[in-house]
């Protein structure tokens, strides 16, 4: 037999040596592209649980976006609070999807999971963005929101005797944060004086000859002192401006606006919120293209 002959006989089997070479590439390249792809889910399910309990603990917080809603007579934190339980609830969702589509191989499943996964990064990653923006613009509103709360209901209750939510809240918020009224600093007629010049409560005489609640002032302190059921030179009975060499003979009296106090707490909060978002946005979006790789490498096989 002529070497041309034996050429011609072991052509086929080196053919399909390669086929099967492929092939086994293929399926090495697969099974690794899975096992990346199984690493940026359990990441981003991490992240996914970490936006649920953000929320969570926004919602639930000692002073969390309940009691600042009930403070504003508006449900502009409680929104922010249930977007962040559905988004993570959704984003767990679509990551046991995506499990169920990498370890069945199930193209229907895979797909599914791309489609949702597109959607759910890129507006997560665009209300991070916008979260950050918006910050800043809350700031008017939320003033705004807690001056006029305090204005037309603090102290005001249909029930006698009795304290309406708004007014157990800023009574909670002012012992806690050490503070009086909407915002800005002791000369300011938004802070402490805002009581005794712009209420409901005191225009009504609700206010048993009270100037600013007992909320407004230090405890195991002389109350009367420092509510103005007692006159003095100093605040509340006197300012703003307040005359700084007689503050000090109302020291029991909290002077800055509990905006101001809440301030930090409130840019913390939000800080938070978006960059945790911004994070897990870019982990959707890493796994957005290793499931693309992994639905077309499921048609190639």
């Amino acid at each position: 037999m002529t070497s041309g002959m034996m050429r011609s006989y072991l052509q086929p089997d080196e053919d399909i040596k390669e086929l099967y070479g492929g092939q086994s590439r293929n399926a090495k390249q697969h099974k690794k592209l899975r096992m990346v792809l199984v690493t940026f889910l359990v990441i981003v399910l991490v992240g996914g649980l970490a936006i649920l309990g953000i929320g969570i603990w926004t919602l639930e917080a000692e002073y969390g976006s309940k009691q600042l809603s009930k403070l504003i007579s508006a449900d502009l934190y409680r929104v922010d609070s249930y977007l962040m339980i559905m988004i993570g609830s959704a984003i767990i969702a679509i990551t046991f999807l995506g499990f169920c589509g990498v370890l069945t191989q199930y193209k229907c499943v895979m797909g599914l999971h791309l489609g949702l996964l597109a959607f759910m990064s890129v507006m997560l990653f665009v209300a991070g963005i916008l979260g950050y923006v918006l910050l800043s613009e809350l700031e008017d509103k939320v003033k705004e929101e807690m001056e006029h709360g305090l204005i037309e209901k603090y102290g005001v209750s249909d029930r006698p005797d009795s304290k309406s939510r708004l007014t157990r809240a800023w009574d909670d918020i002012q012992q806690t944060f050490e503070c009086c009224g909407a915002y800005g600093g002791p000369n300011s007629s938004t802070s402490w004086a805002i009581y005794k010049l712009k209420s409901e409560w005191v225009l009504r005489n609700l206010n048993n000859q009270s100037l600013v609640p007992a909320s407004c002032c230090k405890v195991d302190q002389d109350i009367d002192q420092c509510t103005g059921k007692v006159t003095g030179v100093g605040p509340p009975h006197n300012g703003p401006p307040i005359d700084y060499p007689l503050k000090s003979l109302n020291y029991t009296l909290y002077t800055t606006g509990c905006y101001d106090a809440l301030e930090t707490y409130l840019q913390y909060t939000g800080a938070v919120i978006g960059s945790c978002a911004i994070i897990v946005g870019v982990f959707m979006l890493i796994e957005l293209v290793l499931s693309i790789c992994m639905y077309r490498s499921m048609y190639d096989r």
